[in-house]
């Protein structure tokens, strides 16, 4: 069974590497790394290493189609050769971590890798605070309305009333999900106007134990600030959230790389 994989991997390589590079002369998969878009992408969780990512996307979707939170999108033309490949804008959408990970089972290439469909093989990239002197829990500000009606705004299964009301209207009839979306919003409300903002820790998916990936720790007057931990495999949601946008992910990197003399 095993060989059988790593036979169907080749070839979906040397296919996808010959259709990529069929101008310059049916060119060999291990042009790859010639390929790499820029800047380097997060990739959906189970991605196996990136220049064997790029060989194993066939740019079907199929990710993006499964994925309950619309996390995953496709590269359009301004990602170079990227094109039509799976990646995460964690700003615009990050990744909540679902515990059964239909985006790695959807994915019929191996670029998410099948056998690393559980949380504790999950690593996209790690997350960095770019800016803590703007932290509103280091300044002591309250969340402003407009951080929580941003993430309305790009919640693309609300209907246009609770967009523009920025309100979720609970459904019997609303499917799985519009469930889960609701419910990132619903749990995102409680934290409309709060002093000190705790959302990057509060809202953070890590499962079984957010704490592990990140915290609030307290401060120099009391005040508190966020801190990145061992366990943040860079699924983005902390992006997403936080009300200033000092917060980003680095991809392909652990946390021993990045916090090396922490």
């Amino acid at each position: 069974m095993e060989n059988n994989s790593k036979s169907r991997r080749k070839f979906i390589q040397n296919m996808t590497g010959l259709g990529v590079l069929g101008l310059f002369g049916a060119g060999s998969i291990f042009g790859a790394k010639y390929l790499k878009s820029a800047p380097l992408r997060l990739r959906p969780p189970g991605a196996v290493a990136e220049e064997e990512f790029l060989g194993l996307c066939i740019k079907c979707g199929q990710c993006l189609q499964v994925c309950p939170y619309d996390s995953i999108k496709l590269e359009d033309i301004d990602g170079k050769v990227g094109v039509g490949m799976a990646y995460i804008e964690p700003r615009e959408r990050g990744c909540y971590l679902c515990e059964a990970f239909p985006c790695i089972l959807a994915c019929p290439s191996g670029a998410l890798d099948h056998e690393k469909d559980s949380i504790e093989f999950v690593h996209m990239g790690v997350a960095v605070i770019n800016d803590l002197d703007s932290c509103l829990a280091k300044i002591g500000k309250a969340v402003p309305d407009k951080a929580i009606d941003r993430i309305y705004e790009h919640t693309e299964v609300l209907r246009e009333e609770e967009r523009r009301d920025h309100k979720v209207q609970k459904n019997p009839n609303d499917n799985e999900k519009r469930t889960l979306q609701k419910q990132v919003l619903e749990k995102l409300e409680k934290h409309r106007g709060e002093n000190p903002c705790t959302i990057c820790a509060d809202m953070c998916p890590f499962h079984p134990d957010p704490t592990k990936a990140i915290g609030m720790v307290e401060i120099a007057n009391g005040k508190l600030a966020p801190e990145i931990r061992e366990a943040c495999n860079g699924c983005g949601v902390c992006v997403e959230l936080c009300p200033v946008d000092i917060i980003k992910v680095v991809p392909r990197k652990t946390y021993k790389e990045v916090y090396k003399n922490v």
